[in-house]
């Protein structure tokens, strides 16, 4: 599995496991974390994942993973707190 399948996959597990995360929360070293920016950004960019600003550091299920995923009401609204 490529470095960008991980993030992929990790993100999403992370998003339904606890609603949101910063980057650091994801387990990557440091020379991965540009890679991983960008393949976080990617997926906000297909509405898999979103923040509040292009800056933030808090990255939470987006539209797209709202409708095809099955997050719970209580972790999407934890995660918007």
């Amino acid at each position: 599995m490529t470095l960008r399948d991980e993030t992929w996959n990790t993100a999403l597990e992370q998003v339904v496991r606890t609603g949101k995360f910063k980057l650091t929360d994801l387990p990557f070293n440091e020379s991965e974390i540009h890679t991983c920016r960008r393949v976080l950004r990617e997926m906000e960019s297909y509405s898999w994942l979103e923040r509040d600003s292009p800056h933030a550091a808090i990255w939470r299920a987006g539209p797209k993973a709202e409708m095809l995923m099955n997050l719970s009401e209580e972790k999407l609204r934890l995660a918007r707190e």
